[in-house]
């Protein structure tokens, strides 16, 4: 009895051992294997994080696709060879006398009208430099809806005299194609003219050539009056014709209509809102547009719809003049 005793203890024991030696082993094996997954599921974060910068960097490119629909392409008019005569009407700064023009325009039907805003300025008044109400549009304003269905265009991000800064060409282009695109933005289209913030005293040739060559700009508009009906003979510098203010305006109108067209001519007349406190002549515009929106024999074209229609013909600027 006592050596099957000692017998059944001895192997008990050694089935215990045994059993311990075996589990011992899965511990360790579970253990070393518990970093691996915690490093490759930090791994995959921070590639899916990597992933999604990367997306988002591409969807806000230069804010234009091939798809983008630039201003001015759907103007509906047709160019057969046939000699027109093309009419522009435009005003600068988008401030609050704005809405009596926009007024006008409804009245008469008009829409082919194009306003040229600076989208760094919302909101700025600047009627001590100018002596009359100066005030322009908030950004909430603008994106109420008030230039619904006319032509939107670039004044320029902050209206700086850009030829202090033409050796900057940085800073020039972002004053231009910043503006472009909160327009593009606020409207869905991306604009392609431009009125010069200052005029004709402050566009320089190698203004023109940075606008060219780094932003979506290809049309200029100046501010001296030639009074004359010719196309222009490069687009990044486009003289009008006449300014709502001048005493000729109306003459110069009547000799547009009466001309015999024999080729393309053009009308290009511009303005600002604030002068018509400053002349007291909100009768007068209203007379002149109704006088443009009810005249016969004339195409009547934002200042995009002109361009998209000659682009093909004259130059944005020629460089071979600097």
């Amino acid at each position: 009895m006592n050596f099957k005793r000692i017998l059944t203890v001895l192997l008990l024991g050694a089935l215990l051992m045994s059993f311990a030696a075996c589990t011992g082993e899965p511990e360790v094996t579970e253990t070393e294997p518990v970093t691996e997954p915690v490093t490759e599921t930090e791994t995959e974060t921070e590639t899916e994080t990597e992933t999604e910068t990367e997306t988002e960097t591409e969807t806000v490119p230069e804010d234009t696709t091939p798809e983008t629909v630039y201003a001015g392409m759907d103007s509906g008019i047709v160019r057969d060879g046939t000699p027109k005569k093309y009419f522009c009407l435009c005003f600068d700064d988008a401030t609050q006398q704005d809405l009596k023009i926009i007024e006008m325009c409804k009245k008469y039907n008009y829409y082919d009208v194009t306003f040229f805003i600076s989208t760094g300025l919302y909101g700025v008044d600047w009627t001590s430099g100018v002596g009359v109400s100066h005030v322009r549009f908030t950004k909430k304003e603008v994106e109420s809806g008030i230039y619904d269905g006319f032509d939107l265009a670039v004044h320029t991000l902050n209206h700086l005299p850009l030829d202090q800064y033409q050796n900057n060409v940085k800073k020039v282009t972002n004053e231009i194609e910043k503006d472009a695109k909160n327009i593009y933005k606020l409207t869905g289209i991306y604009p392609v003219v431009m009125a010069w913030p200052g005029g004709d005293p402050n566009v320089t040739r190698q203004l023109m050539k940075i606008a060219y060559e780094n932003t979506s700009i290809r049309l200029g508009r100046g501010t001296k009056s030639t009074h004359k009906f010719d196309l222009p003979t490069e687009f990044l510098w486009l003289e009008p014709t006449a300014e709502i203010s001048e005493a000729t305006l109306f003459s110069d109108f009547q000799k547009f209509l009466d001309a015999e067209c024999t080729e393309d001519m053009l009308f290009f007349c511009w303005g600002h809102g604030y002068e018509l406190d400053i002349y007291n002549s909100y009768d007068k515009l209203e007379k002149f547009i109704k006088m443009v929106a009810e005249a016969e024999g004339i195409e009547r074209v934002t200042v995009s719809e002109f361009y998209q229609l000659f682009k093909d013909e004259i130059p944005a600027v020629i460089l071979d003049n600097e």
